[in-house]
């Protein structure tokens, strides 16, 4: 695709096969970016690292240093690294076809130039190539068309998971990027503790300690070659799988263990985003009659 081209469509076209050499380079970015939050203070199911979306791309949000804050920022319009300090130092990256080394190397020099301590661990997260990003130094395309694509599914994805959090009467996160999966969520909870499982890692363990829902999108992977929606209910309930959800096109993946509805299903649809709705209503609805949840927790989402 023509990296000049851009679109105004809600739910514009975006293919795995297309988009998959300009993610990895994209999604090491985003770790960097999201490394840089684990400065600050942990809480509770890691709900500090995610990645915020903006108008203009995502954003760290300000991470705290001793001097005042700082802020660093991803443009998939004008398709810049940028960042910002409260002591008013500035600078960006314009991005292009580049290797993850380069960027990550320029985004720490510049900041530690500017006397913002930024530290990382090098070591990619969640990913199978645990190539270190200081020593990714293959150049890799970066595509702006799909990049400004893929950020703009965000935003829809965003915009429909607003309106069901708004029924949500329980604890929940604000929704934002995951930068270790890609994906952007939202997650719901009981307010019932959960053991997270004997094998689970340090992330897991931190992630899976409360009964949850979550439900997001991300842009596939080689596991699932496509662009999909997803839901889940941890501890999984027994008999989820059988549930009857919406709309037709979305179903069980045993493979994953979740409800799952492919991007170009939804994208083929009359209404995306009652259909979107509607996955959300439904798969919500499974989990809450398997994992025995309070009804009270969901809401019409109008003020009384």
């Amino acid at each position: 695709m023509n990296g000049t081209l851009y679109t105004s469509e809600n739910w514009p076209p975006l293919s795995y096969e297309d988009f998959a050499p300009t993610q990895r380079l994209l999604h090491m970015i985003l770790q960097v970016m999201g490394k840089l939050k684990l400065a600050e203070p942990f809480h509770a199911q890691w709900a500090e690292v995610i990645l915020e979306l903006s108008a203009r791309g995502l954003t760290t949000g300000p991470i705290p240093y001793a001097q005042g804050v700082y802020e660093v920022r991803l443009d998939c319009i004008a398709h810049r690294l940028h960042w910002d300090s409260s002591t008013g130092e500035t600078g960006e990256i314009t991005l292009g076809p580049t290797s993850v080394a380069a960027v990550t190397t320029e985004l720490l020099s510049q900041l530690n130039n500017a006397g913002i301590p930024a530290r990382i661990d090098m070591m990619p997260q969640e990913v199978p190539d645990k190539t270190p990003f200081d020593k990714d130094k293959t150049e890799r395309p970066y595509d702006r068309a799909l990049v400004n694509a893929w950020w703009r599914i965000l935003l829809s994805v965003q915009r429909v998971l607003f309106r069901f959090q708004g029924r949500f009467a329980g604890k929940t996160q604000p929704i934002g990027l995951m930068w270790g999966t890609m994906d952007i969520r939202l997650p719901l909870y009981s307010g019932r503790p959960a053991k997270p499982a004997p094998d689970a890692g340090f992330i897991r363990r931190n992630a899976m300690n409360a009964e949850l829902m979550e439900m997001g999108w991300w842009s596939g992977d080689p596991s699932h070659a496509q662009p999909a929606f997803y839901a889940f209910t941890y501890p999984e309930p027994k008999g989820i799988g059988q549930e009857k959800i919406a709309p037709d096109a979305a179903g069980w993946s045993a493979k994953m263990d979740e409800f799952v509805l492919d991007y170009d299903a939804l994208r083929r649809l009359p209404d995306p985003d009652a259909a979107l709705m509607s996955f959300w209503e439904t798969t919500y609805d499974a989990g809450a009659r398997t994992g025995n949840w309070p009804k009270e927790l969901l809401g019409s989402g109008k003020p009384s």
